[in-house]
């Protein structure tokens, strides 16, 4: 299952952590890959991650929060959050 499919299942701690994990190994795949045949600099990587850092990456959460105000705090509010971090500049 893709990350964008257990997105949209997340409703409860069990669903949130388990597309937590997902998510932890989508970078992980992704980073891999890089090692083997990077790319450009100027695009994202293998698995669409565009922030490699975790400053980056929770700068792109508090953005992404920041710019859609109509997010409700909720198991699967906190899941976006999370996944806007691989994408959101």
């Amino acid at each position: 299952m893709n990350l964008t499919e257990l997105l949209e299942k997340v409703n409860s701690k069990k669903t949130f952590f388990e597309f937590v994990a997902a998510l932890k190994k989508d970078k992980e795949d992704e980073d891999n890959k890089e090692k083997v045949n990077p790319t450009s600099p100027y695009s994202s990587g293998f698995n669409g991650w565009e922030n490699e850092t975790i400053p980056d990456f929770l700068d792109s959460i508090h953005a992404y929060g920041q710019d859609n105000e109509d997010i409700d705090l909720d198991w699967k509010s906190f899941a976006l959050l999370l996944y806007s971090g691989k994408f959101y500049e």
